[in-house]
């Protein structure tokens, strides 16, 4: 008796105790995706569509319509079209969601609802690998709770997760998280070891943002096993395997054939396969030699040696891809749009421009990467492999934010379990729920963001900021209605108000923030600052109909660099023979002129 009344006793408590960071967590992820969808429920959720987003929603509603699956032209940019650089990967769960909900309702409510939806779900899987992630580095419950409430405060990725955000990045970042977690697990699963692989290749397949990380993790891999040798050789290989093995099946099912081995530099193509394919194979390889010489030297001469015919056969195939990915635009793309690009801003530029965002976007991961590599000359040595997996991701991703901000929001999540496990490791004493909450939302980036904020007049003195024009407002698909009730056109319009046209109209447009539209770009933005007689040249030649400019906001910039452009005179109010001023309504935020023929 008395035993059966202690087990019964007992075994609540125990589900309970296991229960509780999963309770929590949902808790957090319930109240955070609540308030990421705050701003889409009070303006809508179509106008939350960053310009990726918008662009995204365009190319599931042609899939829908019955575009190609290879087909990744968009042929009402920059007319007759231009070929995208992105994959059908996002594309297709978001048509299926799309078209699973239209019978119940209708075209727009399932297109709504699966804006809400998708980004909640993938916030979830972030939260939860978040937490796994934390649970391999220290079994500590309050640290997974602890990792999940900072990537809840990680703010420069939340906004790849608020309503909306249906673009690749939160996808990319969860692959990224599922990586980090299986490859820490690989020296006990082989199983783990090739879905490391897979999703190695899928983030690639999705698109090229994570590659520095991923190569970091590719480059842990292969040190590992160089080290190592015969105890790790089996994971390796499978590693490898699933490596080579996905990007092969993944690149026709994605790739038309004729076009699986073209110079493709910005996109899952030729050269990415050809590093990926290339790299599994080569794992498989050294894992395979060194079955029959097992020495670290002869491991590391085959690594070495497959490294160089990979990297050499690389060079001499595509050796255009180790240029930079702008050093095909316009200097004047690059001057008047590449340059104020927010998540292209590099570390520098932005300690000229805002250093008060500098604490939130960069101390926490840099901080994080210390009580790491600290964590990591503490640990036992069957755990290091763990958080050297974790590390080389943070330092690659810490690097690509110095080059653009961008990097940081992978960063914030990676470096969320990695600080919570590194706190109860080298400090157990404040391993306890209060305090490791207390010192992880201090940490935080939300904090460092309001003590960025709280700085800013002694940042201001030090760094003397550079005065900069606002950030274009038109953007939104609501700025963009009003030009419905034009017939269909050809639009000259401002760069980041292109996605939404297309979202909107059946209109023609030329400019659209994507490198590889360079030449609707340049046109669009030679002919704002061209003087009277070049602008009716260019709208002649380019057969336009309408120009669009944003009223509420014109670009200072083109302004400033041209005084007598046709940007500067229609903002004066000076309005050419040749243009008609529409009056669709008078509160839009954008003007509409009618070019007369």
């Amino acid at each position: 008796m008395s035993d059966l009344s202690s087990t019964s006793g007992h075994a609540p408590q125990k589900t309970l105790r296991g229960a509780y960071p999963i309770i929590v967590i949902s808790l957090l992820f319930v109240a955070a995706t609540v308030r990421l969808a705050l701003p889409a429920l009070h303006d809508g959720v179509f106008d939350a569509l960053s310009t990726d987003d918008a662009m995204r929603l365009v190319e599931v509603r042609d899939l829908i319509d019955g575009q190609g699956w290879f087909d990744l032209f968009q042929y009402r940019l920059d007319p007759p079209g231009m070929l995208m650089h992105w994959s059908r990967v996002i594309d297709a769960p978001l048509a299926g969601l799309i078209l699973l909900l239209k019978p119940l309702l209708g075209m727009h409510g399932a297109e709504a609802v699966t804006l809400y939806f998708w980004p909640a779900l993938l916030f979830a899987i972030a939260l939860a690998l978040v937490a796994a992630i934390a649970r391999q580095l220290t079994t500590n419950v309050n640290a997974q709770i602890a990792a999940a409430v900072l990537a809840v405060l990680a703010l420069p990725a939340l906004v790849h997760f608020r309503a909306g955000a249906i673009d690749h990045h939160n996808a990319q970042i969860d692959l990224l998280l599922a990586l980090v977690l299986v490859t820490a697990q690989l020296e006990q699963s082989t199983v783990k070891a090739a879905l490391g692989g897979l999703f190695f290749s899928l983030s690639l397949a999705i698109g090229l943002e994570m590659l520095p990380a991923l190569a970091a993790v590719g480059v842990a891999v292969f040190g590992l096993f160089v080290w190592r040798g015969a105890p790790v050789a089996r994971q390796v290989g499978a590693f490898g395997a699933g490596l080579a093995a996905s990007s092969l099946l993944l690149a026709p099912a994605l790739i038309p054939w004729s076009s699986l081995g073209a110079p493709v530099c910005d996109a899952f193509g030729g050269p990415v396969l050809l590093l990926a394919v290339g790299g599994g194979m080569s794992l498989m390889l050294m894992v395979g030699i060194d079955r029959y010489c097992q020495t670290l030297l002869m491991r590391v001469v085959s690594g070495a040696a497959l490294a160089i015919v990979l990297v050499g056969a690389f060079l001499s195939l595509y050796s255009g891809c180790i240029a930079s990915p702008f050093a095909h635009l316009d200097p004047i793309v690059v001057q008047l749009w590449v340059n104020n690009v927010a998540e292209a801003i590099s570390f520098g530029r932005m300690l000229q421009l805002f250093p008060e965002n500098v604490p939130a976007y960069y101390g926490f991961p840099i901080l994080t990467m210390v009580l790491a590599v600290m964590a990591l000359r503490r640990s036992p040595p069957p755990d290091r492999f763990r958080w050297i997996v974790g590390i080389v991701t943070l330092a690659a991703l810490i690097v690509v934010s110095l080059w653009q901000m961008r990097g940081a929001a992978g960063a914030s999540m990676v470096a969320a379990p990695l600080f919570a496990a590194g706190l109860t490791m080298l400090w157990p004493r404040l391993a306890s729920a209060r305090n490791l909450l207390l010192l992880s939302v201090l940490a935080s980036p939300v904090s460092l963001s309001a003590v960025g904020l709280f700085a800013k007049p002694l940042l201001d003195v030090i760094f003397r900021p550079q005065t900069i024009a606002d950030a274009p407002s038109c953007r939104t698909l609501s700025d963009a209605a009003s030009l419905k009730q034009l017939p269909k056109g050809r639009l000259m319009a401002p760069v980041d108000l292109g996605p939404a046209i297309l979202a909107e109209t059946t209109d023609d447009i030329f400019a659209a923030p994507y490198h590889r539209n360079n030449d609707g770009n340049t046109a669009f933005l030679r002919l704002m600052l061209a003087p009277l007689p070049t602008a009716r040249q260019i709208l002649s030649a380019r057969r336009v109909d309408y120009v669009v400019t944003c009223a509420a906001a014109p670009d200072r910039n083109i302004i400033k660099l041209a005084p007598e452009g046709l940007e500067a005179r229609l903002d004066h109010g000076e309005v050419p023979d040749f243009l008609e001023r529409l009056p669709l309504d008078p509160a839009d935020k954008i003007a509409v002129w009618r070019v007369r023929k």
